[in-house]
Order: C-alpha cells, then sequence, then structure tokens
C-alpha cells in the first residue's frame, strides 16, 4: 500500500523556521513532501537541511524533497531525505540516487542526478489528484457497499478524536492573579548638601549655589500732600541796664517784648545780665503770633511790657522765618511701592528664570524669601518737595537658590528603605518618598529630612509556582496557592478559551501575576 504524503509549496521568500512550523502544523502526516523551486531562501545552506531534519526527526516525519536543482538535491541526500527531481519523476517514483562524492562535486545545473526506481517499488502518492483511465459505466450493483468505506470512517474518527487531544492540550491557557499584602515599612534619612559633595557620595548631595540679580533707577513723583503750619518769626534782642548795680541781675524766660506797630515776642530762655557798666544779655525770641508778620526790621523791637525801667531792649537784627498755613506736596509710600510694584512684576519672574536656566532639571531650593526686591530712594517718605516733585527710586531684583537633583534624592531614599528589606522579601513597586529641604545658604549648603514609607512582599518564585500548577485541578491549585505562599491573600484563576477540570499541561501557558493590596497581612 503506498505511503500518503502531503506535497507542500515552498515560496521562494520562506524561511526555514516557516517549513518548521508548517512540519508541526501537520501532527497526523508521516510523510511531508516539500516543493522546493531555486533560489528558495529556506534552503540554501547544509545548516537549513541539518536543522529541518533535526525537527522532522523529533516529529516522526519522513520528508521528501522535490527540486530540480542538483545542488539541493545533493544536500538533501546528504542530510537523509529523499529526493526527487521533478513531479513526474515524484509521481513514478524515480528517486534520486545518492551518487558518489565525486559525483556530487562535479554535478552541473542542467544534468538530472537520478536513476530509475528499482523493480518492485511503490510510488509515494502525491496530493494532487492522479490522472485517471478511462472505462466503462458500471452498474448499480458494482458500486462498493458501506463496508468497503468503513476503515475510512474509523480513520476519520481517529483523526478528528486526536485533534480534540490536541485541542485540550494545547490550546487552554490560564491566568492566575495573586493579591498579596505587604509589610509595612518605613525609615527616615537626613541627608546633607554641598558643592563639595561627591557626585557618589552615599550619605550627601552635590548642590550648586546660584544667583541672579536685576536693577534699575527710576524716577517717581511725590503725590502725597499734608498742611503745614504757620511758622513764627525768630531772633535775638539785646537788653540792657542803666543801673550800676545791676550786674548779675536774673531776667526770667518768657519776658515779652514788642515793637511800636504792637508785634509781641517772648524770650525763649532766662538770661543775666553781665557787666560793671551797661550790663546787658542777648536772647533768642520768637513771635507770640506765627505767621509771615512776625518777621520785623532791626532796631524795630524797643519796649519791654511791664519791664523794669531801667532796661532797654533791642534787636541788632531783623527776626525772620515766619511763614503762614499752606499745603506742601511730599513723598508718600505709595508713591515708591507702585514704581517697586511695577518693576517687579516683570523682573521677578526674570530673575526667576534665570535661576532656573542656571540648572536645567534640577530641583531649586529659595534661599531666604527666594526672588525678593529691595529699593533705595535720593529722598525718604515725608520729604517735601517743590515743582516738578521728581525723586529717584533704584529698584534691585535678585534671589538666591541652591540647586540639587530630586532623582538622586529619591533614589537614596529609596535606597534606603531597600536596606531594611528582610532577606528573602523585595520592595514592592511606587513607595512614597518624600523630603522637606531646610537651611538653605547663599553658598549651597542645605539639609534634606527625607521619609520613606513602603512595603516589602516575598519574593515568589514564578517559575516554580507555574511548573507546580500544570495540571492540576482549579480547587487543589486555588488550596495551594492561598495555604502554601505567603502574605496571599486572594487568588484567581482564569481559563480561556474554556473551563478544563485541569489547568493547562504546559507551564508556559500559565500567566502569574502578582498585584499589592492595601492592608497588613495576618500573623
Amino acid at each position: 500500500m503506498k505511503t500518503l504524503a502531503k506535497l507542500l509549496y515552498v515560496e521562494a521568500d520562506e524561511e526555514i523556521t516557516d517549513l518548521v512550523d508548517r512540519l508541526r502544523d501537520l501532527s497526523l502526516e508521516d510523510a511531508v513532501t516539500f516543493v522546493v523551486p531555486e533560489r528558495s531562501r529556506a534552503l540554501q545552506s547544509p545548516m537549513s537541511f541539518r536543522l529541518l531534519k533535526r525537527y522532522a526527526d523529533s516529529y516522526g516525519k519522513h520528508v521528501n524533497v522535490i527540486s530540480g536543482d542538483p545542488r539541493l538535491q545533493a544536500l538533501s541526500l546528504e542530510t537523509g531525505f529523499s529526493a526527487y527531481p521533478s513531479l513526474q519523476a515524484y509521481d513514478g517514483g524515480a528517486e534520486v540516487h545518492r551518487p558518489g562524492a565525486a559525483e556530487v562535486d562535479s554535478l552541473e545545473p542542467d544534468v538530472p542526478a537520478f536513476v530509475p526506481p528499482p523493480a518492485g517499488r511503490k510510488a509515494t502518492v502525491i496530493s494532487s489528484a492522479p490522472r485517471r483511465q478511462a472505462r466503462a459505466p458500471e452498474s448499480p450493483r458494482d458500486r462498493p457497499a458501506m463496508r468497503d468505506y468503513r476503515p475510512y470512517l474509523i480513520g476519520a474518527a481517529v483523526l478528528a478524536l486526536i485533534g480534540l487531544l490536541a485541542l485540550l492540550l494545547y490550546v487552554p491557557t490560564a491566568a492566575v492573579t495573586l493579591s498579596v499584602q505587604g509589610t509595612p515599612l518605613t525609615t527616615d534619612v537626613q541627608l546633607l548638601g554641598s558643592p563639595s559633595t561627591p557626585a557618589g557620595a552615599s550619605d550627601g548631595v552635590p548642590t550648586q549655589a546660584l544667583h541672579a540679580r536685576e536693577s534699575q533707577t527710576v524716577q517717581g513723583t511725590a503725590t502725597g500732600q499734608k498742611q503745614v503750619p504757620a511758622v513764627p518769626s525768630g531772633g535775638k534782642v539785646v537788653i540792657t541796664s542803666n543801673c550800676i548795680f545791676c550786674n548779675g541781675q536774673s531776667l526770667p524766660k518768657g519776658l515779652v517784648v514788642r515793637t511800636d506797630g504792637g508785634k509781641r515776642y517772648a524770650t525763649q530762655e532766662a538770661a543775666r545780665l553781665a557787666g560793671l557798666f551797661g550790663a546787658s544779655a542777648t536772647i533768642s525770641i520768637a513771635a507770640l503770633t506765627p505767621g509771615v508778620d512776625g518777621n520785623t526790621d532791626a532796631h524795630t523791637i524797643t519796649t519791654i511790657e511791664r519791664g523794669d525801667p531801667d532796661l532797654k531792649v533791642d534787636n541788632p537784627d531783623p527776626t525772620t522765618g515766619g511763614a503762614d498755613p499752606r499745603s506742601a506736596t511730599v513723598i508718600q509710600q505709595s508713591d515708591i511701592d507702585s514704581i517697586v510694584t511695577a518693576y517687579a512684576t516683570t523682573e521677578v519672574p526674570k530673575v526667576q528664570d534665570e535661576l532656573n536656566a542656571k540648572a536645567p532639571g534640577q530641583r531649586l531650593v529659595p534661599v531666604g524669601n527666594g526672588v525678593a526686591s529691595s529699593v533705595s530712594a535720593d529722598h525718604k517718605v515725608g520729604d517735601e518737595l517743590q515743582s516738578p516733585f521728581n525723586f529717584n527710586v533704584t529698584v534691585t531684583v535678585a534671589g538666591d537658590a541652591v540647586a540639587f537633583d530630586e532623582k538622586k534624592v529619591k533614589s537614596m531614599l529609596r535606597d534606603a528603605l531597600s536596606r531594611k528589606v528582610p532577606p528573602g522579601s523585595q520592595l514592592t513597586e511606587n513607595p512614597t518618598l518624600t523630603y522637606e529641604a531646610t537651611g538653605a545658604t547663599r553658598d549651597g549648603g542645605i539639609t534634606l529630612n527625607g521619609h520613606a514609607v513602603g512595603s516589602y512582599t516575598p519574593v515568589f518564585l514564578e517559575n516554580k509556582i507555574r511548573a507546580y500548577l500544570k495540571g492540576k485541578s482549579p480547587s487543589s491549585a486555588h488550596a495551594f496557592l492561598l495555604q502554601k505562599l505567603p502574605n496571599v491573600v486572594d487568588a484567581r484563576i482564569v481559563q480561556a478559551p474554556f473551563s478544563l477540570p485541569w489547568l493547562p499541561f504546559f507551564s508556559s501557558h500559565i500567566n502569574l501575576k502578582v498585584v499589592e493590596v492595601a492592608g497588613s497581612p495576618s500573623p
């Protein structure tokens, strides 16, 4: 009886892996025949033939090769395949036989390398329909009976059963999800930063001291108004005594003197007459009535009210400084603040951008109040100005900051937390890493108080778990996961594309996923 062989045509651009896949798919075929065109990419080297031979032997298949290329025929024979130069030769059983070594080396591409098959050999059946011989019509009683088809029906049933078993073995997959409660873990770390700290330090952070400054002098205008009261006139008078024995006579403060026109003044201090003859004293006076009217010319104050007749008074110089009430323009705080605000609105962001540009991608901690403005002026608040009431203000916007790599800081916090994880456990993903920056100085010094909070779970050997679960019933697998694995609080098994009383027989078909849930594990 002939051996049924599946006829497979090889495309020119197919790879050797494609031929292996096609061998694997034909699980029910004992023999496979490849029709190989010239310049086929898949079979161009002895290595490709040996690889195809290895897989054919592992699948228990006999391989035939149909090719008109003598080189491919020789490689097929050396590998252990049966070779045919054409489909007609394959149909007629004209197999190429292995020549001697010298003959293989001398084969030319246009010379067929085959010999007639030995007598009595049964030809291999090709997948295409054989040529039909003309025959006379048969009568109904000559048709085959139902029992003649029984072997074919049994074979089809066996093939269907084998396909069903293969479906149950190779297709099913399972997804196993383990919910694990982590054990809380926390640590606090203090890190000191300075520009002199080396980059690879384990207990410190390299920093960079930054400074930026902008300054401008702006002209301001005073807008404040205040009422200036009347100012009394002031000056000096000389009081003289005609008494020979009046040397040392005391004159009280507040003695009133006046002009003939009635302008009155009061002495601003007590005095004592001095001199042997014509004793005198020079005393400051101020007008009793404030205003311009208190100004008087020299030698116009001549009378002492209720004074001693022996005393005489005179003002050798005019009295001056008397002024009437008036409104004055003065600098107020808002005049300066408006200038500072207008300048700082544009310059503060500019200075901040300058600081950021000096340390791109790094975290900046301001020194003191960070970017701030200061002001100096050629007049102070409350000063009275004359028209055009202008004054000059110099506004300075400056800032200092300390820059460092925040990723480096958080990596150090994570490392500190990892060092507290017990052996055989692993730190869970995404721990909370925070820190506070304090003590930033202009020379780049800073203190970072770090806090790391996370949890750890046991290290699960996933390959061993999958190897144990393969072929187990879902109930026994579920019990194993909950009872034998530490910290596991829930286990879910989902089979696809359909549920079976057992898990896949191949561990590679089991996908294991471990997820952490909130809370602490039970003791």
